[in-house]
């Protein structure tokens, strides 16, 4: 457990680009209605960069691995969590919770987090990213907060980096993850088998995504990828049968390996 003051909330961050004045309004209302009130952090235009000559970008790599190029969008959004990622390190953060400016809380969301820094569990990472077929396949209670939530942890690598709480420690290891970027940050985020970081869920998910609204971050629907050619096209799906692969069997063997931690911790909680 960090020393973070129990009786504060972590600063709350809504990642938005400052020409996005609408949405910007639209979280202040929707934060505001649950007694939350935000710190607007400005997100980088992945459509204003180069990407065929950005630095921080390993293109070869995702176009072996994945055939086509990271969206501008994509990239955007990974750069911009990655600059919260270094502002908790540079002003000793300690604890914050990041959120995309396309979401809606539930009544609860002000609850959860309070509940969260009192619970005496040990984590990095914990998503609030529950929705689809997340849950579908099974998953392990590990400490109940106010009902009907759960903290918990899952055998998939669910997708969203719309909204997570996440501890300094794991802002250093995604910083080291994320120096050389080839996939989009929620894939970093799942691969805790590779990080090690304590990752878990909320279940149900006081937040969920806004899916009729484009994202203006993150949307990678209308970005055009040159096609791949050549070396590239010919090595494309054997990296691509050994990253499904890898995912598969790292995700379910981390699954597995937290079992008895899991169960001392159910015992303790439940």
């Amino acid at each position: 457990m960090t020393e973070f003051s129990l009786n504060l909330l972590p600063p709350v961050f809504v990642i938005n680009r400052p020409k996005d004045a609408d949405r910007r309004t639209d979280m202040e209302e929707r934060l505001g209605r649950v007694g939350v009130f935000p710190e607007f952090f400005d997100a980088v235009d992945g459509y204003a960069l180069d990407i065929n000559t950005l630095p921080d970008y390993d293109r070869e790599k995702r176009r072996r691995y994945f055939g086509k190029d990271l969206g501008h969008g994509e990239i955007g959004c990974l750069l911009s969590h990655r600059s919260l990622y270094q502002k908790m390190v540079d002003e000793n953060i300690e604890r914050a919770v990041i959120l995309e400016d396309d979401v809606f809380l539930d009544r609860s969301f002000r609850q959860v987090l309070e509940d969260i820094q009192r619970v005496d569990l040990n984590w990095d990472v914990i998503r609030f990213v529950g929705h689809g077929k997340v849950f579908d396949v099974g998953y392990r209670r590990l400490a109940s907060l106010s009902s009907p939530y759960w903290l918990t942890r899952v055998p998939t690598s669910p997708s969203g980096a719309y909204a997570y709480m996440l501890t300094q420690n794991a802002a250093k290891t995604f910083l080291r993850f994320m120096q050389k970027n080839w996939v989009p940050v929620d894939i970093v985020h799942s691969r805790a088998w590779e990080t090690g970081l304590e990752t878990l869920l909320v279940h149900p998910s006081p937040v969920t995504p806004d899916l009729v609204s484009p994202s203006t971050i993150g949307d990678a629907r209308f970005d055009k990828s040159p096609a791949i050619s050549g070396l590239t096209k010919f090595l494309h799906p054997f990296y691509r049968f050994w990253y499904k692969l890898s995912n598969g069997a790292g995700k379910r063997l981390l699954y597995i390996l937290t079992g008895p931690k899991d169960r001392k911790i159910q015992r303790r909680h439940n």
